[in-house]
């Protein structure tokens, strides 16, 4: 992407993730932000790993993260806290849903 047509929120989301992802290929996430709002740029990066309408199951979704973040726990808590990410009542199956 050609940094001279990003917008002033863009450049700020790209460098979040260049501060917090020790690489983006493979997805690695080095920590978790304490601000919301870098929060939410990270939680946004890392549902974009999960297929739009496709329906995961718990232990997928705990090795898609695990490959990313070290506590994926707390990770896909914050997926499913922010609406990232979506589970059923019972936790079986998981999904993110497609983009407006």
């Amino acid at each position: 992407m050609d940094e001279s047509t990003l917008t002033p929120e863009q450049k700020q989301e790209e460098k979040i993730i260049r501060s917090f992802f020790s690489s983006t290929a493979p997805l690695k996430l080095k920590t978790l932000p304490s601000k919301q709002q870098k929060l939410q740029v990270v939680l946004k990066r890392v549902a974009e790993a999960f297929e739009s309408g496709k329906t995961y199951s718990e232990q997928e979704v705990k090795e898609l993260l695990a490959g990313i973040y070290a506590d994926h726990a707390t990770l896909r808590r914050s997926l499913i806290d922010f609406g990232y990410l979506k589970r059923t009542s019972n936790g079986a199956s998981y999904w993110r849903e497609a983009a407006e």
